[in-house]
């Protein structure tokens, strides 16, 4: 059934969380960790999204109890605001657009909020369906080189719609499915010229499309080893080029070459130490080169040094 992934993941990502991965050795200790369990500036329950402002370097992220954060480039709360509302659920992704705005995939609303960096609501975009313009479960937010808005959902949906500058809908691809060009659970994208990557979280894969959603490959299988993948959640691109691939199944972060999918590095095991992550959400490339990681289950965000 279309909703399977949903009802046994957190079964199988339990099981897989203490399995030993293939091929990963101990990591190194990360350089910071922030935040820590709670509700006041600066901790967190549950993170699952991260994204990193191109204006000023900071980093947004949203946690379980559908509260945006704002940290500095050192980890410190700046400033912070909550959802209008969450008893139905609450978001499970984040980004931020070129001009700073900060685009919330409030996901089991069915629609797109537009906030500023000091979390004043600018915009509301979509209502739940599956028509044009409409979401299920909307779980991320990019955009390309032309100012469009690309937003994935799965659900009922499964797809990437494509929107103008100012909300116009120009298209959309992608299905449910296992096959080529399909998606279960499209969880994340990033962009990169005429290129768009998308974490196929329940198919275990990263799709790979042009962004007038022509299907170009996929890469990766389910497994535990190097260039495998087991629900790859988080995607973000680091400054040379290289995917990193957050896998809540495995519990670490994949290096992969953006052409072929091979493993360049791994980091991460499942643990609630040092070097260890438990069900990572996100991860986000920082100008420097570190990586901020989205370890969920340790309620923290993890720093480890870049490629």
């Amino acid at each position: 059934m279309k909703y399977r992934c949903g009802r046994i993941l957190r079964w199988i990502a339990g099981a897989a969380m203490w399995a030993p991965l293939v091929g990963c050795p101990r990591s190194p200790a990360p350089v910071a960790s922030w935040c820590r369990t709670g509700t006041g500036a600066g901790e967190v329950v549950y993170p699952r999204g991260i994204a990193r402002s191109p204006v000023d370097g900071s980093f947004f992220i949203v946690d379980r109890m559908a509260r945006v954060q704002r940290l500095d480039d050192r980890g410190e709360p700046t400033c912070e605001w909550r959802m209008p509302e969450w008893s139905a659920g609450k978001p499970v992704g984040i980004s931020v657009a070129p001009d700073g705005r900060v685009w919330i995939p409030d996901t089991h609303y069915g629609r797109i909020m537009i906030y500023s960096p000091r979390g004043e609501l600018l915009a509301t975009w979509g209502r739940m369906g599956t028509g044009r313009g409409e979401f299920v479960y909307p779980t991320d937010v990019a955009f390309d080189r032309f100012g469009d808005v690309y937003v994935s959902e799965y659900g009922d949906n499964d797809r990437i719609q494509v929107f103008s500058p100012d909300g116009t809908w120009l298209r959309q691809f992608g299905a449910f499915g296992q096959g080529p060009g399909e998606f279960s659970r499209p969880q994340s994208m990033v962009i990169d010229g005429d290129l768009i990557y998308v974490a196929d979280a329940c198919n275990h894969r990263i799709d790979v499309f042009t962004i007038g959603g022509a299907f170009v490959r996929s890469m990766g299988k389910v497994g535990s080893g190097a260039g495998e993948f087991r629900f790859p959640y988080g995607l973000d691109m680091d400054a040379d080029g290289h995917l990193m691939v957050c896998e809540f199944g495995n519990s670490r972060v994949q290096w992969i070459d953006k052409e072929t999918g091979r493993c360049l590095r791994l980091w991460g095991r499942p643990g609630r130490d040092d070097g260890e992550l438990a069900y990572p959400w996100a991860v986000a490339a920082a100008a420097d080169g570190r990586v901020a990681v989205v370890d969920a289950g340790n309620n923290r965000i993890v720093v480890v040094e870049g490629e």
